[in-house]
């Protein structure tokens, strides 16, 4: 079961990029330069390099006032574990963060 597994940093980086690609890019763009100041840049961004719970956060629940729409609902807990360890690690900014699906679930589950 993917919830309950634990991913290796690779098969998050993979799911992530295969995600982030169909569901992020469209407004972030490939390269997470994204087009501001209506969707800011992933790479090097303050939230991808920021406090992790910030980032979770704001994938789960969107953002009130702006294009950026809750995912909780959307895609599930790997997709969203794997996507957030994606952008946190992708286009240099190596934060070396590893959110599991399990983590995702629980706060899903304990909203």
């Amino acid at each position: 079961e993917t919830v309950g597994k634990e991913w290796t940093k690779e098969e998050l980086m993979a799911e992530g990029e295969t995600v982030y690609g169909r569901t992020c890019a469209v407004c972030h763009q490939l390269n997470g330069q994204g087009l501001p100041p209506a969707f800011p840049a992933l790479a090097g961004g303050a939230l991808s390099t920021g406090p992790i719970e910030g980032h979770i956060n704001i994938v789960l629940h969107g953002k009130a006032g702006t294009a950026m729409q809750a995912f909780s609902g959307q895609l599930n807990p790997a997709e969203i574990a794997a996507v957030i360890t994606y952008e946190r690690n992708a286009w240099g900014n190596n934060k070396g963060d590893l959110v599991q699906p399990r983590q995702i679930n629980d706060l899903i589950k304990g909203q």
